[in-house]
């Protein structure tokens, strides 16, 4: 069974490949070598043909002495949420503890009374 076929993060990536391997003064046929591949392959790797395997880029990355990641952009963070105020954490917490407690009520296994008392000790 074939693999998925190549996207233009592979184009990317081989790129990256062909960039490290000839900052590293290795020729295809070297790298080919080392990873068990033919030199074609390895072009189909560069290109962007194909998809190479986690177990060759490893291999390929201690060839060239890079870690894997730097073959791949990070992933962007998200924006970090401002924390809320503390009135606004209030309001968020009794909100979740009414809804908690009306559930429990509908379930039958806590009293009126109870909710009430905790929902002034939570405010």
């Amino acid at each position: 069974m074939a693999g998925k076929p190549a996207t233009s993060h592979d184009v990317q990536l081989g790129a990256r490949l062909r960039a490290a391997r000839v900052a590293a003064g290795l020729t295809q046929r070297q790298v080919a070598a080392a990873i068990s591949v033919s030199a074609a392959q390895l072009q189909k790797y560069e290109k962007g043909t194909n998809r190479i395997s986690a177990i060759d880029l490893s291999v390929f990355c201690a060839l060239v002495g890079r870690p894997m990641d730097a073959f791949f952009d990070a992933p962007a963070r998200p924006a970090a949420e401002q924390a809320p105020t503390v009135s606004e954490a209030r309001e968020r917490l009794c909100a979740a503890a009414e809804t908690f407690f009306e559930a429990k009520q509908r379930a039958g296994s806590l009293g009126v009374g109870s909710a009430i008392a905790f929902l002034a000790e939570a405010a």
